[in-house]
């Protein structure tokens, strides 16, 4: 991965991760190991477009998969993802 890309990817992570109701959702998930979008606006407590707005921010920046199961679709944490970025920080900041 070339230095703007590294970038760009940081930004993108770094802005998904901005949110206190991404951050919320991400946490959730987490803790479960994987959930339904209609349990995600359970735990986030607003209107189903917000929610599918926090969750695409969330599965662009790569940070949850999203696998269709039948009718629904489970999200559940991208852990490599996630251990990438903090590596990709401290490589970015730390020389």
């Amino acid at each position: 991965m070339n230095i703007k890309t590294k970038e760009i990817t940081i930004v993108k992570t770094a802005k998904a991760l901005s949110d206190k109701t991404r951050l919320r959702i991400l946490k959730e998930i987490a803790a479960r190991g994987s959930i339904s979008c209609g349990d995600a606006e359970k735990i986030a407590g607003l209107s189903q477009p917000t929610v599918s707005h926090h969750l695409k921010i969330l599965t662009d920046a790569g940070l949850l998969n999203a696998e269709k199961s039948g009718r629904h679709v489970i999200l559940s944490v991208n852990k490599k993802a996630l251990e990438e970025f903090g590596e990709l920080i401290s490589e970015s900041i730390i020389p």
